[in-house]
């Protein structure tokens, strides 16, 4: 599964270094993983084997106590040297050694010094190898030495053999006299080895490959999350204030969910701070005109009015600018509350002037919003400082002409304002 890009910083992405950080460590923890358990595996069955083969060799030694009490000893007869045990020969008697080696399928040695005195190897003409000297390693480290050995790399007529080696001690003497070996042939216990780490490999690959398919599915969520994110924050960039988050970014229960969410709030406080008056919380000028070209591009009919609010200049050259600013909110307020009312919207026009814009509404019905509005300034009191203010405001309205520009249209309802002013304010000119 292919993990969605997301962006780059020169030549390095998020897309990788995510896949380095889930990816990576896990083939790493993998591969090692792999490399341990091989060798475990390995490592338990050469270890199952050797105990196998002691136990054999304990087994062999124990019956051969048990049938034939007393020591081991040689004899040279018929030009050959004949095994005895407590004064029985050995040498011709296999039923013991054959039944075992058929049952185990182990060959089985006993040595005199380091000569086979009585075995079940056999050459390659089925002769059995009785004569036949151990190598000089073995014979340095289990013979001389005194001391059991197991090997992995025995050569036994060019055939290699895990064998397990242990002394045959006289108990009269307490001199080593000879050894038991007992041998399995390498390539079937290597060929059960080989089967069993290929199992182990086998299945830890699926583990690894399942795991990887499994976090490869997740970064991929979590990368494109993070995409979606990343378009966002361009949009609000390149100003597209009216973008969309993706649903599934807010959606989540996560860190990224509360991020997503977190972004769309910022996106408020954004749209807020670009298209609101920052004291009244109007629609400022820049957004009011947008609003108005929208307004056009639909073709409905619309009229525009402008107010301005009477003697402002005395509120601040009086009462001070703190006083002018909540006549200003208390105004804007009120035009909004009225707007509510109406299919429209008001906007702070500039100082003390303010554009409504009553849409599917003509003249006179403007002009009956604007006479509701100036009497519900007659109405209110505007407190500041304990005092009581009055405010009356002057409105001048002109309605859209088809083919007339939209600047035409607001200077109309502007010089309207102007008749108004001129004819003692507090007054709706049309």
């Amino acid at each position: 599964m292919k993990l969605a890009r997301v962006t780059k910083k020169g030549n390095r992405s998020f897309h990788l270094e995510f896949l380095m950080m889930t990816l990576l460590p896990l083939i790493v923890c993998g591969i090692v993983m792999m490399v341990v358990c091989s060798g475990s595996v390995r490592d338990s069955m050469t270890s199952e084997a050797e105990d196998n083969l002691r136990n054999v060799a304990l087994l062999v030694l124990g019956s051969y106590d048990e049938m034939y009490p007393g020591d081991y000893e040689a004899k040279h007869e018929n030009e050959e040297f004949k095994l005895y045990k407590g004064g029985q020969m050995l040498s011709d008697n296999y039923e013991l050694l054959d039944r075992i080696e058929q049952e185990s399928s182990l060959e089985i040695t006993i040595f005199y010094l380091d000569t086979r005195l009585l075995t079940t190897l056999k050459n390659s003409e089925g002769v059995r190898m009785t004569g036949s000297v151990a190598g000089e390693k073995i014979v340095t480290e289990v013979l001389n030495s005194r001391m059991a050995r197991f090997y992995d790399n025995v050569s036994i007529n060019g055939t290699e053999y895990y064998a397990y080696y242990s002394p045959i001690m006289s108990s009269f003497t307490n001199d080593c006299i000879g050894m038991i070996g007992v041998a399995k042939p390498a390539t079937e216990l290597k060929a059960s080895i080989g089967r069993s780490v290929n199992r182990t490999m086998i299945v830890m690959l699926l583990a690894i490959l399942i795991t990887s398919f499994f976090i490869t599915r997740f970064a991929n969520e979590l990368v494109t999350v993070v995409k979606f994110m990343l378009d966002f924050m361009k949009k609000l960039s390149d100003n597209k204030l009216d973008a969309k988050l993706d649903a599934r970014v807010v959606q989540r229960e996560d860190e990224l969910g509360e991020m997503g969410r977190n972004l769309n709030s910022l996106q408020i406080a954004l749209r807020r701070l670009i298209e609101r008056d920052v004291l009244t919380g109007l629609f400022n000028r820049r957004s009011a005109e947008k609003k108005i070209d929208v307004i056009e591009a639909s073709g409905v009919r619309y009229c525009v009015a402008i107010g301005d609010i009477d003697h402002f200049k005395k509120f601040n050259d009086t009462f001070g600018h703190e006083c002018g600013d909540v006549v200003l909110r208390e105004v804007a307020h009120l035009l909004n509350d009225c707007m509510n009312r109406c299919e429209g919207f008001v906007a702070r026009w500039g100082g003390e002037e303010f554009l409504l814009v009553f849409v599917n509404t003509d003249i006179n019905g403007v002009y009956d919003a604007l006479m509701i509005i100036r009497q519900a300034l007659h109405d209110k009191d505007v407190v500041y400082n304990d005092q009581i203010h009055k405010v009356t405001m002057t409105f001048g309205a002109a309605e859209r002409v088809e083919g007339v520009p939209i600047n035409h249209l607001i200077r109309a309802a502007d010089d309207k304002l102007y008749e108004g002013k001129q004819g003692g304010r507090d007054r709706v000119i049309i």
